[in-house]
């Protein structure tokens, strides 16, 4: 349904997204994670034909470049920061989206309900909460029922419970045949919502694969490190050498979870910026020999 043929953005003489193909098939969830600043806001503004780009884009079989418009009718798209206007109510704004997509009253209304709006419906955007607004985005995004479903961090300022009524919603596509391209920061989240993930890395196409690859760099590969005094900008310094970590500090430990293979690349990266690590622990598989000794004699 979505397909990317050698789809590149250049900047200047350089490459903001280097050239990388994937293909969304119906009824699947492909995941796009990477750090800030890796690509996927301009990955995503290519597929939309916002912006210029090399490559080819098809959404259905119709080429976003030639057929921006044609492309789009096929699409529901979520950004991060939906806007709205603040004084309509809930349900205007699904009316006036909804004949601009060409649905109907009724199937507004089923919008609405099936985002949990309906008692809010008569309620104007502006006093509707970020999680609100965010479920107002996903019933506009539903209407026409479009095959096509890019999803810009949608997990952006909700509360665990509207997260899970999210996950609901992506596999309730799935199982209507859609194909949802997610862009997310939430890595727990991959295994569980995606088929497959696409990592980028400083505009470049990192894996790509199935999403049980998430799984094995979630709870059961956690590495927790105690450092000589460098424990903040210890952070940007991992996740720049290692775009599916997530790092977390709690007290004078840090946690980071990464897949088996790429601890060995976390060490690596922390001894390079001089980042003494005084003390680790590891849940799940034991450390990797080539990890536990980086230079091949100490962590340092």
């Amino acid at each position: 349904m979505l397909s990317a043929m050698g789809v590149s953005r250049q900047f200047g003489k350089g490459f903001m997204l280097e050239p990388l193909s994937f293909d969304v098939e119906a009824g699947e969830v492909v995941a796009v994670v990477g750090a800030n600043g890796a690509g996927k806001t301009t990955l995503i503004k290519c597929l939309l034909g916002l912006i210029r780009f090399n490559g080819q884009v098809t959404v259905g079989g119709v080429d976003v470049s030639r057929d921006g418009k044609g492309a789009r009718k096929l699409i529901g798209y979520l950004p991060q920061n939906p806007a709205f206007h603040q004084d309509l109510t809930v349900a205007e704004t699904v009316k006036f989206y909804g004949q601009l997509r060409g649905a109907t009253e009724e199937d507004g209304r089923s919008a609405v309900e099936a985002v949990g709006l309906i008692e809010h419906a008569d309620k104007q955007v502006g006093a509707l909460s970020g999680g609100m607004k965010q479920r107002l985005a996903l019933a506009v995004l539903k209407l026409g029922e479009p095959p096509v479903q890019i999803l810009d961090e949608p997990a952006t300022g909700l509360d665990v419970d509207a997260r899970k009524d999210l996950r609901a919603f992506i596999l309730e596509g799935r199982r209507g045949g859609k194909a949802t391209l997610l862009s997310t920061h939430w890595l727990e989240d991959v295994p569980s919502t995606a088929d497959r993930v696409l990592v980028l890395k400083d505009g470049k196409l990192d894996f790509l694969g199935p999403s049980s690859s998430m799984a094995n760099g979630g709870a059961g590969s956690r590495l927790q490190l105690r450092l000589n005094g460098h424990t903040a900008a210890a952070g940007p310094v991992i996740e720049a050498a290692v775009s599916m970590a997530k790092v977390t500090q709690e007290g004078e430990w840090l946690t980071v979870q990464c897949r088996p293979e790429d601890k060995g690349r976390v060490l690596q990266a922390l001894a390079a910026a001089g980042i003494t690590i005084l003390d680790f622990r590891l849940s799940g598989q034991e450390l990797i020999s080539r990890a536990a000794s980086v230079g091949g004699e100490e962590l340092h």
